[in-house]
């Protein structure tokens, strides 16, 4: 599990640090999205303009409840959705991670499946 663990950190981390020309496009700070669908006292601090990520921030780290929720919100918008605190938010400062129906724990090195928890 810990390996598992290890490679899709990784590859998360990857995502994050490539280059945007590399990838031949470019992330966009506070990009467009509706602020209306954010859970309050999450603001957007970067956004691929492709859907591969999103990146959040707030004062305080997102509940259980909170996460589903974000994770509601972004279904099928973004690959990756990472979320960290306000006075942390540089790339690999993410507590959180959500990618497709998982949450990576980062902090606790572990990771749940949002199909096991309530909605």
């Amino acid at each position: 599990m810990v390996q598992k663990l290890s490679i899709l950190l990784a590859l998360a981390l990857v995502g994050c640090s490539q280059s945007n020309e590399l990838s031949g496009s470019s992330a966009q700070p506070h990009a467009a999205v509706a602020s209306e669908s954010i859970p309050a006292g999450f603001s957007v601090i970067e956004q691929h303009p492709d859907g591969y990520f999103i990146r959040l921030a707030s004062a305080e780290r997102a509940s259980a409840a909170t996460i589903r929720s974000i994770a509601d919100t972004f279904n099928g918008e973004f690959d990756r959705v990472d979320l960290c605190l306000d006075i942390t938010h540089e790339r690999g400062d993410e507590y959180a991670s959500i990618i497709g129906n998982q949450v990576f724990d980062h902090e606790n090195d572990y990771i749940y499946s949002l199909n096991n928890t309530t909605k």
